[in-house]
């Protein structure tokens, strides 16, 4: 019955996603219609729709699919592995570490001089340093403690929080770029940031699919799942270093865009269960329906001004976290 509830909702989700895309492509300060759309499409439309559609709106669509679908899954992956139906992709600190790699660069003025993916760039390694100085710390005897992964990932969470404030003191007339990192938002999509951010979130997401059954019976508990023969050391480094990456890569072209990572798995869960062969996909095609329709509200709400789009998110995701928060505790009680 699962497996049928699994596979149905896959299809609901991949029909609205595909509905979604098309709308999401017709919506815009110079909306399409469908007619206009296929020409612009096949390069039969005059050049401005043809402009808008290749070099500024579909960008855009698929790294909202991208970077959602990324979210989802890593979401996923993280509350298995910690156990904890709260987690999402950024309690690893990975986020702001980023985020400092971006800020920096924005404040030395790449931006003004053309090198806006060296920014990105920046801020994806300087993710990946957090993950690497993370790791370092929270091994003991040789072993990847989870407890300690987490206070150390919140540990140097906080510091660097702390170095972001810096850089919003010092930014200046920058502020408005730092803060882009910090919101979130698609602003600047385009085709170069598509292409380099697909490889590490693809990847990195697919070395989770990959780990799906071992992931099942690790949620078991680490002593069972080495009697079953998981090997559970192993296991805890693909996922955390796979998902670091693949979260590294979302931050660095699109920021820090909350509660998506943490709604869709959560969410799906209550409905398709708790087998991580049929739940991270699924995540996935939930994240990137959820922020897709995110993004296309943050550009057309307030037009002509353009909203970040982890404003929108966390506005759905606040009450609902609260709800289910409420809902647990009222389980418990």
């Amino acid at each position: 019955m699962r497996r049928r509830r699994a596979w149905l909702a896959g299809w609901i989700l991949v029909c609205i996603l595909g509905a979604s895309l098309l709308a999401s492509l017709l919506i815009g300060a110079i909306p399409f219609t469908v007619a206009e759309l296929w020409s612009a499409l096949w390069g039969q439309s005059e050049s401005t729709a043809r402009t808008i559609l290749w070099e500024l709106r579909l960008p855009r669509v698929l790294l909202a699919v991208l970077v959602g679908g990324a979210l989802g899954c890593v979401g996923c992956a993280f509350q298995g592995l910690l156990r904890n139906p709260l987690a999402d992709p950024y309690i690893i600190g990975v986020s702001s570490g980023a985020a400092v790699g971006a800020a920096v660069g924005a404040l030395l003025g790449w931006h003004q001089r053309g090198y806006g993916w060296a920014v990105s760039l920046l801020a994806f390694l300087s993710g990946l340093i957090t993950l690497s100085l993370t790791l370092a710390l929270s091994r003991q005897n040789g072993q990847l403690r989870i407890p300690n992964f987490l206070l150390v990932g919140v540990s140097l969470s906080a510091s660097l929080w702390g170095v972001i404030t810096l850089l919003l003191v010092l930014a200046g007339e920058d502020l408005s770029r730092v803060l882009y990192w910090l919101l979130g938002g698609l602003l600047n999509a385009d085709w170069q940031r598509l292409e380099w951010a697909s490889v590490p979130a693809i990847l990195g997401c697919l070395a989770l699919f990959v780990q799906a059954r071992a992931l099942n019976l690790y949620t078991a508990g680490e002593e069972t799942a080495l009697h079953l023969g998981v090997p559970v050391e192993r296991l805890k480094w693909i996922i955390l270093i796979a998902g670091a990456l693949a979260t590294a890569a979302t931050v660095a072209v699109a920021g820090i865009i909350g509660f998506v990572g943490w709604i869709t798995p959560h969410l799906l869960r209550r409905v398709v269960g708790g087998d991580h062969r049929a739940l991270m996909p699924l995540s996935a095609l939930g994240g990137a329906l959820l922020l897709l329709w995110a993004d296309t509200l943050a550009r057309t709400l307030a037009r002509p001004v353009e909203l970040p789009v982890g404003v929108i998110t966390a506005l759905v995701g606040a009450p609902l976290f609260v709800w289910v928060m409420r809902r647990e505790q009222g389980r418990i009680g």
